[in-house]
């Protein structure tokens, strides 16, 4: 029809494998409580939106906290769960991980026996470097991260 415009498709590409590292550990149980990090990461995958036959998530880390309160967390392994399969694939799971992560694990084995958390699916190990990072927090008697509002300029006339 005249007068109409044609509507651009916006397609927004996936998070990139540190960017989702860096989301879950910023939303997870911190390390002073043990068993909810494990429970969080055991049922978080790394996919914002999981599709598809697998799943990314976090098996072993190694956490360096400063007495300041800084904390770099890094990732020793990771796993790729096959979902809801009783079997693991490891060439399927390999392309998984290129496709959606653009990740080449050369290590990537079957965890054989095993099922993943709640019985969700067999699933292989493999290591890939990521890193967390978080600065230590403010001192509380920091200044508050609430910006101060303008005070009133007398000259303004309002």
């Amino acid at each position: 029809m005249l007068g109409e415009r044609p509507f651009a498709t916006v397609i927004s590409e996936p998070p990139s494998f540190q960017q989702s590292f860096e989301r879950l550990l910023a939303r997870a149980p911190g390390p002073v409580f043990p068993r909810a990090r494990a429970l969080y990461l055991q049922k978080y995958p790394l996919e914002a939106e999981p599709q598809g036959d697998f799943r990314t998530f976090l098996l072993e880390e190694e956490i360096q906290e400063s007495p300041a309160g800084a904390l770099r967390i890094r990732a020793l392994a990771l796993a790729v769960v096959a979902w809801g399969q009783p079997c693991f694939d490891a060439a399927a799971a390999a392309a998984y991980l290129k496709g959606r992560w653009g990740l080449r694990p050369h290590n990537l084995m079957e965890v054989e026996g095993a099922s993943w958390f709640r019985e969700a699916g067999a699933y292989g190990r493999f290591g890939t470097p990521a890193v967390y990072e978080r600065a230590a927090p403010t001192s509380l008697l920091s200044a508050s991260a609430d910006p101060v509002p303008p005070a009133a300029d007398p000259g303004s006339g309002g």
